[in-house]
């Protein structure tokens, strides 16, 4: 036998270099799977939040002459998420337990053609020099059409004039009239002559002051409107507490 056949013979089927280019492929293939796989399970993640977030970091904000520390997970917006000074601050809490985002309570955030279980607080400096329950007496109750009804729980509802301004709202003021009594606005659709039959929006609005200078604008299902007296306990308990004197 030749040495030239010897040497045929001998030689190895796959040469280290073509070994070498196999392995560095394959390493290289599974490193692009791997990074697919986690940007896949990142975006997923992040399209399952749709800007929420389960953060529960404090951020320290600053309006006006008012410090309030709110966790991340209760602050609507990521471009509010920051502590330092700001105009104003959406927030929102599920109802009961003024609790913010987290994974288990994911559906009620998630909610797209009901607010059930949300409360939404806007908080901003004071413009004004009275909140709701302040301007009842000297400004809504002059633009009342009608006698008032009886609402749910201790309230009464009057019709407010469209012409005032306030077209399709109902005001719910506290049964048992006083300086200040409760009062909140609510959007209806519809309103029929002559006994006031309407069906609701998502929303009743009503505003409070906190702080030194704070004015907290808060929104809520009509169905909640029962509770009226414990959501307006558990909004001003949450966010008086979250005040930093």
């Amino acid at each position: 036998m030749s040495d030239t056949s010897s040497t045929i013979e001998h030689a190895p089927l796959l040469s280290p270099r073509f070994v070498w280019k196999l392995t560095a492929v394959i390493t290289v293939m599974c490193l692009i799977t791997l990074a697919i796989a986690i940007t896949g399970r990142m975006i997923g993640k992040t399209i399952s939040y749709a800007g929420n977030t389960a953060d529960g970091t404090l951020h320290e904000i600053v309006i006006g002459n008012d410090v309030i520390s709110l966790p991340a997970n209760v602050i609507r917006f990521e471009s509010q998420r920051v502590s330092g000074v700001q105009n104003a601050v959406d927030t929102y809490f599920a109802w009961p337990g003024m609790n913010g985002y987290s994974d288990a309570r994911r559906d009620v955030f998630n909610q797209t053609r009901s607010a059930n279980g949300l409360i939404f607080a806007r908080i901003a400096q004071a413009t004004m020099s009275r909140d709701m329950s302040g301007r009842f007496a000297p400004i809504y109750k002059r633009l009342t059409d009608g006698p008032p009804l009886a609402g749910p729980n201790g309230l009464n509802s009057f019709r407010l004039r469209p012409g005032a301004g306030y077209a399709n709202e109902l005001m719910y003021v506290e049964r048992q009239l006083s300086e200040r009594p409760y009062a909140v606005r609510c959007l209806v659709e519809e309103l029929s002559e002559p006994d006031n039959n309407f069906t609701t929006q998502t929303g009743c609005q009503r505003d409070i002051f906190i702080g030194k200078d704070l004015s907290v604008t808060y929104r809520f299902s009509i169905d909640l409107l029962p509770h009226w007296q414990e959501i307006e306990h558990d909004i001003r308990k949450r966010l008086e507490t979250a005040l930093l004197r």
